[in-house]
């Protein structure tokens, strides 16, 4: 899987433009509401909440826009699943983001 930012320089959106284009995108895919929790220094937690429980959905990673699967509330884990610079590689399914196969 290629993860990272597009190699043409002339077509590469921000960060914030990239985040919420692909939060646009996920959400459709989800089954709950997603938000942005961008307090971390590394990585942006994208939590979902459902009735009156919130989760994290993802983490986005801010150095690449990697999507991470979370391995606990303040953690992700390792490799990534997508990417948020990549239309098509989103990396998000209805519950959270794609386990790798």
């Amino acid at each position: 899987m290629s993860c990272g930012k597009p190699s043409n320089p002339m077509t590469v959106p921000t960060f914030e433009s990239a985040l919420n284009s692909w939060l646009a995108r996920a959400q459709k895919i989800a089954a709950n509401t997603l938000e942005i929790d961008p307090k971390g220094i590394k990585y942006v937690r994208i939590v979902q909440q459902t009735g009156s429980q919130i989760s994290v959905y993802a983490f986005i990673d801010k150095s690449n826009g990697d999507v991470l699967m979370p391995a606990s509330w303040s953690a992700p884990a390792k490799h990534a699943r997508g990417n948020i610079y990549q239309i098509g590689n989103e990396g998000a399914e209805r519950f959270g983001v794609h386990y790798l196969r």
